[in-house]
């Protein structure tokens, strides 16, 4: 995905994480956990560095440059003949990809044997995520002027790369081994203006402009596949699960399953690389805008899904984490006595 395709997945993370409900859920000891308040405290951190999206989230593309030999944003995935009967991850019941793709794929339904052959995208998502918890307990252990603290600035920059990650596992490209480097380019493209067409954006200084919520400000032409993503992200049901993956590693790991399955669907092997105009002339292309608003309403969902895991094995750690939790309790309680007098 290009530059200004990430920022607004990131944007769309956050509104989000800030308009959808989100439920409370347990954590590992059977305790609560206050979700919908670790996210609010998780989107009033980002929106004081929103401005820095645009760069953050292009940071992979622009200056790590670690995307050399479809490795670190990629996860190539083939069909072979022979091998034993694939073991395909499940995922949380609101992805719609995964959804699709278990009724439709002929790779889901008759287990058709595949090999991942390039990429370490799973592992880049999961070191990103370690690397940020990890950045906030040394913000959080060293005092105000130490050179070695991290700033606020470079945490949410940090947040914004991981999205960048798992917004390309969820490129259907990035996840099968053809080699169709030309219609990838051109389909990449299409969204690209997509977005340009459909927001106001101060490209000098590289940031969008904002409706008075602090969102993307959109156009009188916003395109229909836009408008269809962003309805999706704030009535889509939130699912904090990660389905049956462990963590970061194994949910980035899932979502290369079916976004392999998906490039199988929308682009066929008899089409071949072929040019965005061939591409339009094909019968395929009849469905591009269902499938484009699927994945990408489903990237914007796994990023605020593993940005606030992430978030949350921080808040768990801190120190003040048991004072918060018992003036909580505390609060409850006193709710409660006032209720029963």
């Amino acid at each position: 995905m290009k530059q200004y395709t990430h920022a607004w997945l990131a944007m769309l993370a956050i509104k989000r994480l800030e308009k959808i409900e989100i439920p409370e859920t347990v954590n590992a000891s059977g305790k609560p956990t206050p979700l919908a308040r670790d996210a609010k405290l998780l989107v009033r951190l980002f929106k004081n560095y929103r401005d820095f999206v645009v760069t953050g989230a292009w940071y992979p593309d622009h200056v790590l440059a670690d995307n050399a030999g479809d490795y670190s944003h990629s996860l190539k995935h083939t069909t072979f003949l022979a091998g034993e009967k694939p073991q395909f991850f499940k995922m949380p019941d609101t992805m719609e990809v995964y959804q699709y793709m278990k009724s439709h794929s002929p790779i889901y339904k008759n287990k058709v044997p595949y090999l991942v052959v390039k990429g370490n995208l799973h592992d880049r998502c999961d070191a990103m995520a370690h690397t940020i918890v990890d950045n906030f307990k040394i913000q959080y252990h060293e005092e105000k002027g130490n050179p070695i603290l991290p700033s606020s600035t470079h945490m949410a920059l940090r947040f914004f790369m991981l999205s960048h990650y798992l917004a390309d596992a969820h490129m259907p490209l990035h996840c099968d081994a053809r080699p169709l480097g030309k219609i990838h380019a051109s389909i990449e493209g299409e969204w690209e203006n997509q977005i340009k067409k459909s927001y106001n954006i101060d490209m000098d200084n590289e940031r969008f402009f904002y409706d008075p919520n602090g969102y993307p400000l959109a156009t009188a032409d916003m395109t229909p596949l836009i408008k269809a993503v962003e309805e999706k992200v704030i009535t889509r049901p939130f699912n904090y699960s990660w389905g049956s993956a462990d963590g970061t590693r194994e949910y980035a790991q899932a979502i290369g399953q079916y976004s392999f399955m998906l490039a199988q669907e929308m682009f066929p092997e008899s089409l071949g690389d072929c040019t965005l105009t061939q591409y339009k002339k094909s019968e395929v292309f009849a469905n591009f805008d269902k499938y484009s608003a699927m994945l990408m309403a489903d990237a914007v969902d796994s990023i605020a899904r593993a940005w606030l895991h992430v978030w949350v094995r921080y808040r768990n750690w801190g120190p003040d984490y048991n004072l918060v939790n018992a003036a909580a309790e505390e609060k409850k309680k006193a709710k409660a006595q006032e209720t029963q007098a």
